[in-house]
This record gives C-alpha cells, structure tokens and sequence, in this order.
C-alpha cells in the first residue's frame, strides 16, 4: 500500500485521514452513548439506573416505545414500573395499558397504580377493567376501590368487607371505604385494634390513616380522628396531623379545635407551627381565623397576612411574596403549592419573581434554584411570552438561565426548542448544554456540527448530570439514525 501514497496529491491524504478520524470519533460516540444507555436498563447496585430511566421518560419521546415495552418485562420491578409509566406518558391519549400491569410483577403493580392515579394516567375504564382482573394484588384494588368511591361511583361492598380481612394496610383502607358508605362495623374492629396495639406501631399507623382520610376525603371518619387527637395519651404529631386532617375537609369544625389546641399563650413555635396548618389547610379555612395568631416577628406576620389574602380571595401577589422573601422553607413551599389556585396574573408574577431570585446570595439559594425551575415551567405553562423574553434576557452561563432551561425541559411544546434555538451559544459550557439538549428534544434533524457536539454531551463532554447525558445519549443516536441498530446492543444481557 505505501507505494500508492507517493501517487495521491497531499489534499486527498489529508481528506482522507480527516475522514477516518471522523469515522473513528462516529464509532466512539456511538460506543459511548450505548455504554450510558445501558446504565439505565441494567441494574445498578446504587440503584442510579432507575434515575435514568427517570429522565429518559422525562423526554416524553414515541421512539422510545421499543425500548420501554421490552423493559416493562425486565426482572427488577422498579424497573418494570417505569416502563409502564413511560409508555402511559407517550401514549396518544396518555393513559396506562392495563394489559401491561396485569403482567407486571405484583410489587410493580403496587406501585403503579397510584403513581398512574397521582399523575392522571388512568381513567375509571382503565380502573375498572384492572379491578375485573381476579389476580390483581389486594393492596392495588382497595386504592382503585378508594378512587373510584371519591369519584362517586358506587363500590363493592361485599369486595369491600373481604378486603377488611386482609392485614394491613388494605384491611385500614377497606374499613376506611366502608366507614364512609355507612357501615362502620369493620371500622369498628380496626379501631379496638389500633387502640390495643403498642404506642410505637399505633402512632405511625394513625398517621397514615389520617393521610388516607385526607386524600379521598372520607369525612365520615372526622368524629373519630377527633376523638383521637383528644386523647391525653396521643402525642405531639398524632395531634397535629389530625387536626389538620380536621381542617382540611371541614374548616367549620376544624378551627374551633385548632383555636383550642392553639392555647392563649403559644410559644413562636408552636405559633408558627399553626400558621403553617391554617396555610395549608387551604383557602376554606376563613380568614378570620388568623386573627387568633399574634404576630411577634416579621416572619409570623407575614405568614398571617399571605393567609388572610388568600382566605379572602384578596390579590396575594404581594403577601406570597413578601413571604418568600424571608427564606423559609415550609413558607416558601406553601407558596409554589398555592400558585396554581390563584388567578393566572397572580401566578405568573409569583412565579416571575421566584425566577429572579434565584441567584440571590440568601437562606434557601439552592433550594431557590430549585424553585426556579419549578416557577419556570409553570410559568411557561400561563404566560409563555414573559417566560422567554426572561430567557432571552438571562446573562449567558447564569444559574438564572439554567434553572428556566431546566424548567423548559418539563414541557412537551415545540416553543421550547424554538426558544432555545434562539439563544447564543458560544461554547460548550453547561448552558450550552442545556440549550442544545433542548433543541435536539424537539427536532427532527440537527446540524452536522449541532449533532457532533450532542455527541460530546453524549460522551460525557458536556458538564451536564448523568441523568442528562442519557437523554443526549438518546437524542444523539436518534438525530443520526441509529436507534434501530443500537438497540439490541443497549438491551443485551440487560437482565
């Protein structure tokens, strides 16, 4: 061969050694986001591959079908869930396969249904088919049982009645539902069980039955969380879990209690600890309410005043953010959980002001760059055109510019990656990152030198987390048409 150098002019050498090395840089990329791909569909001790699969469902991408279909029989349950979970979130009308849970293991169908049912992927047909599957574990049909009691349909009460035979926690659920249509004899037996059983094991179990109460409002059950609460032998968080549990599905009964155990001399403590019950109970709680509250420091009365604006249905903007400014924690989540109940405007500039906040030298900074991620996609959701002109706006590289591009990444909207398309990107720093993940998210095709960079991130060159690397990783081999081909080598011996 060396005699046929001599023959070809210099450029044609040179094209030619260009070439193989690009064919050679191909080949690894391809090699290195095989090897991330795997690390989501195989084991991992530290159980790092089920975060993965967590952000490859984030994608919310059709191509991933194959993947997730062949995964949703995999070995490991947790992995089985994502797989169903990840195909009910691509599916055109979003709803979970039945078919796929009845043959999931049942610990993955445990987990399942109300990870489907918290999320909204599953509907009463999909609810009632599972429930005429005779093999569908106790624990799942009780909770489909529950949800579809609180939708107002009519449950099986003899199903109901033998499903209170089960130990716990179906046999709490079921006496629960069974309470609320009005017969209170397996309730009845549960409750001399609770009472007789050690202090240790009753408490935890009180406070999941008060959750359970709270979640699909089974008020017939208030007059015995009452009596539980009033008990000299209940302790600390029994009481104030269950006079929340109180406030919250009847405020009428619930604040004469709450004023009760409040006492005429709370320490700021306690005080706060209140607040926080009457704020969280929610706007049904009146307003007046807050007037037992005496405000003894600047955070106490503004926790009082952003109550009583939203009691009042007064505009809270202001309040809300007059108490996100004082960096606690609990506050500030009741904040962000409040923000999608009020009017749109109210909203976008809570959620506004959350995002440029996010830097400020502050108690909460990393938790506020968390919240700007969550204040971003929200407020992408309501009022898109001052979400992107912020974008626009945002100093190049800034933790403002990451966390709305991270916020970005939770929509399934094309504007996203136009947004981002939009943006200066002038190396390969972590926004840069983000800016081409989230064009690649929505395009059909890249440029040459858009899709060897993605093949950087791909690599791991993109100082992006792993679990967005594996998103590059998909995005790369689907942008360069390699899907169809690496994925028998990504599920190879996966199990």
């Amino acid at each position: 061969m060396r005699r046929w150098i001599g023959l070809i002019p210099f450029p044609a050498v040179a094209v030619l050694t260009i070439t193989a090395a690009c064919q050679t840089a191909a080949a690894d990329t391809l090699d290195a986001s095989i090897r991330h791909l795997r690390r989501a569909v195989i084991q991992q001790r530290d159980g790092s591959h089920l975060r993965l699969l967590l952000s490859l469902r984030q994608l919310r991408d059709p191509t991933l079908q194959p993947l997730f279909h062949q995964l949703a029989q995999h070995a490991e349950w947790q992995v089985q869930v994502h797989a169903i979970l990840g195909l009910a979130e691509i599916d055109e009308d979003q709803r979970l396969d039945p078919w796929l849970v009845t043959r999931a293991a049942p610990a993955a169908q445990e987990q399942v249904i109300p990870s489907a049912l918290d999320m909204d992927l599953i509907g009463p047909e999909e609810m009632t088919e599972l429930l005429a599957w005779e093999d569908l574990p106790p624990l799942a049909r009780v909770m489909l049982i529950g949800e579809l009691l609180s939708l107002g349909e009519e449950p099986d009460l003899e199903e109901l009645n033998r499903l209170a035979g089960s130990a716990d926690p179906v046999k709490g659920m079921a006496s629960c539902f069974l309470a609320q249509c009005g017969d209170h004899a397996a309730f009845s037996s549960y409750r001399r069980e609770l009472s007789e059983g050690l202090k240790r094991i009753r408490q935890p179990r009180l406070l999941w039955i008060f959750d359970v109460i709270r979640q699909y409002r089974l008020t017939a059950l208030l007059s015995w969380v009452r009596q539980v609460i009033e008990d000299p032998d209940s302790d600390e968080d029994v009481g104030y879990w269950g006079l929340f549990t109180i406030l919250k599905l009847d405020p009428e009964r619930g604040v004469p209690l709450w004023t009760r155990f409040l006492g005429d001399a709370p320490t700021h403590r306690k005080s706060v600890r209140f607040a926080l019950l009457l704020m969280q109970a929610g706007p049904d709680v009146p307003s007046s309410a807050y007037d037992r509250l005496h405000a003894d420091d600047e955070l106490l009365e503004r926790m009082i005043r952003a109550g009583k604006a939203v009691s009042s249905g007064e505009d809270a903007t202001q309040p809300l953010i007059d108490l996100l400014e004082m960096g606690h924690f609990r506050s500030a989540d009741w904040v962000l959980s409040t923000a999608p109940d009020l009017p749109v405007d109210q909203a976008a500039r809570i959620y506004l002001h959350v995002i440029e906040t996010a830097e400020a030298d502050r108690p909460l900074q990393s938790e506020r760059i968390t919240m700007a991620k969550l204040a971003a996609a929200r407020l992408f959701e309501i009022d898109r055109g001052t979400l992107l002109e912020r974008l626009a706006s945002a100093e190049d590289d800034s933790l403002t510019q990451q966390a709305i591009l991270l916020g970005l990444f939770e929509t399934r909207s094309a504007a996203a990656g136009e947004a981002a398309a939009k943006l200066r990107r002038i190396g390969a720093g972590r926004a840069d990152s983000l800016t081409l993940l989230l064009i690649a998210k929505h395009a059909e095709t890249l440029s040459e030198a858009d899709s060897r960079q993605l093949g950087v991130i791909a690599a791991g060159g993109g100082r992006v987390s792993d679990v967005l690397q594996v998103q590059a990783a998909w995005l790369y081999l689907k942008l360069t048409n390699q899907l169809d081909s690496a994925l028998s080598r990504i599920l190879a011996d996966r199990q």
